[in-house]
């Protein structure tokens, strides 16, 4: 092992963990200006949901091989107006906040109850609703003096979204009640109910009418007993007006006269347009053997536990066959794109029709996990900008005892993060013609582009610009940034400690059969080779609307970023005239940094202003952060509680009658007691 390599591994681990790991106590930190100038203008805020080792693997609960992505619903709020010292220093306000919904109140109520699992939780209780994906701005809401304030969303791919309030992020109540819903798992209190990590809202449904849009999945219970296979699902549309009424009955989604059936049950991105609603049938793989084969280790260590350790030939046998039998399934390596016609929705909405059809279905080639897509779709021409996360799966985590590509096993610290990807990842724009259905593509890097080979190593999701109300009130980020002349990405570089062989074997067994052609970008020996460079860290990096490298900043060894956030200038109509705020991890520092880029400027000339913790204040060390929003100070300032409200825990009637018939044996049963004593 070179020198200049033990250094790069030992940077990349340091900065890995203080990545990963956090703190499971909410607080707040003060954070102030260590570098650089802060921007006047600089306002509002930032929600990000984050995600640590130790909230994923809270010893109150069995850890049944658990995923990031199964940590309870948590977020970082980033106040960007300064605050001031009684000295008048001033400073930054900078917090985390567990999302108190159903899941947490019966989790503090009875941990033990709790298996986590991959990418979900389940207990006596029935499947949690984590709340853990995208804080996303809903619904202008007036307040008493005439301003508006703004609505928050949280979302979840196995739950209901749930809406919070900006001001203090407690949890308000779940949209829609659990009977709105055809559940994909049923249960008294919570049934497992499937929507869209990323949902769809949109400010100009119809004149002074904004309406959300998100998926809901139904799983073909037929594909559950396919070993190796995704399990499919059918696929709904719903929506919600923000008003007091529940969201629309879920319509169906027709294709060809026949329902949708989804070939990989992940419908995790929407997208919208002027005229369109998208859907995208995104990587993120659920297998039956994702849901059982943790169940089976289970029980493998708990006879593990009564045969103390000298467990029967028999039942290894047994254990390592049903493992093997229940091997991950890996995605699709195209994703179906559905387009939904707003005037079609519109119709179905206003009939009460429990179907809606799909105006054309776009076949796009490799994995897609996240994509942002231009407001304006004049000429009937769609423009998406794609994260292809080629040879990866978000499903896919680091599990115990896992070797790596280096020989080593992977640290036990690390269980549960994304691994790495198997091949070059690539940002593509697709530009969809619906009057044909023709597609145009363009992709950054080219498989033989080898400058630029770097910022193909895992791909992190886009920067996004999410929907808000500001001054004026009839101006909206969404449908002012007409057009995405510029998009922001972050490439995670190349992380040895993430490689897992387990990993490549699923995907190199599927994907390079002799009797098959290889499904690849890169070849895998080419691909190993190229990867193993210390000067592979993270970049930072903008393309311009062609995909062309405009600009970018390298990181050093064992420094990690975050998806950026926009933060717009009063008025802005365009992603350059802002600021790009990121969280930073660097391997000396165990807390989170924020660094501030003028947009306006070259990104390879770096941060305008650095912020860390205030003199003697410790800083937070919040997890693995997933998506940003942004609000403005006026949207949480003037914020209200809606009229809208929903149980947060539904008890069944049935089981009312339960309860009160058994209380009232108990009282009859001590009246016979104490007539007869």
């Amino acid at each position: 092992m070179s020198t200049q390599y033990a250094d790069f591994n030992a940077q990349t681990l340091k900065g890995l963990r203080h990545l990963y790991h956090g703190e499971l106590a909410d607080r707040s930190a003060r954070y102030t200006c260590i570098e650089g100038s802060y921007p006047d203008e600089l306002s509002g805020y930032a929600f990000t949901t984050v995600f640590s080792y130790e909230s994923v693997t809270q010893k109150e609960q069995i850890n049944a091989n658990p995923h990031m992505l199964s940590a309870p619903g948590r977020v970082l709020k980033i106040n960007f107006q300064p605050l001031y010292a009684k000295d008048g220093t001033p400073y930054f306000e900078v917090s985390t906040h567990t999302i108190g919904n159903a899941a947490w109140h019966l989790r503090k109520l009875a941990p033990n109850a709790f298996v986590r699992s991959h990418f979900a939780e389940f207990s006596w209780f029935g499947t949690s609703d984590l709340s853990n994906t995208t804080a996303t701005p809903i619904f202008p809401i007036p307040s008493h003096d005439g301003k508006q304030g703004v609505r928050l969303l949280l979302s979840y791919d196995a739950g209901r979204p749930g809406e919070v309030s900006p001001s203090d992020l407690n949890y308000l109540n779940p949209i829609g009640r659990n009977q709105d819903y055809h559940a994909a798992v049923g249960s008294s209190f919570k049934p497992m109910i499937m929507t869209t990590g990323h949902p769809a809202y949109d400010p100009e449904f119809a004149p002074e009418q904004p309406l959300l849009f998100f998926t809901h999945l139904v799983p073909r219970i037929a594909s559950f007993f396919r070993t190796n296979q995704p399990i499919t699902a059918d696929l709904y549309l719903m929506t919600w007006d923000g008003t007091v009424s529940n969201p629309t009955t879920p319509m169906q989604v027709i294709f060809d006269g026949k329902p949708v059936i989804l070939e990989q049950a992940s419908a995790h991105q929407m997208c919208v347009t002027r005229n369109y609603v998208l859907i995208f049938n995104a990587c993120l793989v659920l297998s039956a053997g994702s849901l059982i084969e943790p169940v089976i280790q289970i029980v493998f260590v708990w006879l593990c536990q009564i045969f103390q350790g000298r467990t029967p030939r028999l039942i290894k046998d047994i254990y390592e066959k049903l493992c093997t039998r229940l091997a991950a399934a890996i995605p699709s390596p195209h994703c179906q794109l559905y387009i939904l016609s707003k005037e079609d929705i519109r119709q179905a909405i206003a009939s009460s029709s429990k179907q809606v059809n799909v105006q054309r279905m776009i076949d796009i080639p490799w994995e897609l996990t996240h994509a942002i897509a231009d407001y304006d779709d004049s000429g009937n021409l769609i423009t998406v900008f794609c994260q292809h996360n080629v040879g990866a799966d978000p499903a896919q985590h680091m599990e115990t005892a896992d070797v790596l590509m280096d020989g080593t096993v992977v640290l036990e610290d690390l269980v549960g993060l994304f691994s790495g990807a198997t091949d070059l990842n690539q940002v593509r724009k697709h530009v969809i013609d619906m009057n044909t259905g023709q597609l145009n593509t363009t992709a950054f890097p080219q498989p033989d582009d080898l400058e630029n080979f770097p910022y193909g190593l895992n791909l992190l999701p886009p920067m996004q610009i999410l929907p808000y109300r500001s001054r004026p009130t009839n101006y909206d980020l969404l449908s002012a940034v007409e057009h995405w002349d510029a998009t922001y990405w972050v490439s995670g570089g190349w992380i040895p400690q993430i490689m897992s062989m387990r990993v490549f074997d699923i995907f190199r067994n599927q994907r390079c059969r002799q009797d098959y052609p290889s499904e690849r970008l890169v070849p895998e020996a080419e691909y190993l080779q190229q990867i193993e460079n210390s000067n592979n860290t993270v970049r930072f990096f903008r393309l311009d609307r062609n995909l062309c490298l405009e600009s970018a900043y390298i990181f050093e060894p064992g420094y990690f970023m975050a998806a950026p956030i926009f933060v717009p200038r009063q008025d802005s109509m365009s992603v350059y005239d802002g600021w790009l705020v990121g969280q930073v991890w660097v391997p000396h520092q165990p807390h989170m940094e924020i660094w501030v880029w003028d947009a306006s400027r070259p990104l390879h000339l770096g941060p305008i202003c650095k912020l860390g913790p205030s003199p003697g204040e410790r800083g937070l060390r919040p997890g693995f952060p997933l998506h940003s929003s942004w609000l403005d100070c006026d949207g949480v300032k003037h914020w209200q509680y809606p009229d809208y409200k929903v149980p947060i825990v539904e008890i069944p009637t049935y089981l009312k009658i339960f309860e009160l018939a058994n209380m009232a044996s108990g009282f009859i049963s001590r009246l016979v007691q104490q007539s007869f004593s």
